[in-house]
């Protein structure tokens, strides 16, 4: 019982993170601002979460709260890792795939196949 207990509790304090790292961004909710210094809303891959989330995950979420116990405190943290995702999709979706650089070895006697 401590051990559920102290899950509860690590999963509180990520769930309070979360929450102020949203309220810090005071943006309006959907909208990430730019996307790739283009200013066109949330990005594909953010809607196709939201899709998800808003189907499957929000079915199971309500089904797990029924059930109560165990099974929706199992519900409660895998909902916290799927907003953690979300976070993370919508802060990648703002910024830019970088660059690809080819990197040559500092050595002299190059091997044939790493010649240009």
């Amino acid at each position: 019982m401590a051990e559920m207990q102290g899950l509860m509790e690590r999963l509180e304090r990520a769930v309070g993170r979360l929450e102020l790292l949203s309220a810090g961004s005071h943006r309006p909710p959907g909208d990430c601002g730019e996307v790739n210094g283009v200013n066109g809303g949330v990005a594909p891959s953010v809607e196709a979460f939201d899709k998800l989330m808003n189907s499957m995950v929000a079915e199971f979420l309500k089904k797990s709260r029924i059930l109560a116990g165990d099974v929706e405190t199992h519900a409660e943290m895998v909902h916290s890792a799927f907003q953690a995702q979300r976070a993370f999709l919508l802060m990648a979706s703002q910024y830019q795939q970088p660059q690809e650089v080819r990197v040559y070895p500092e050595n002299r006697e190059c091997p044939a196949e790493l010649a240009v």
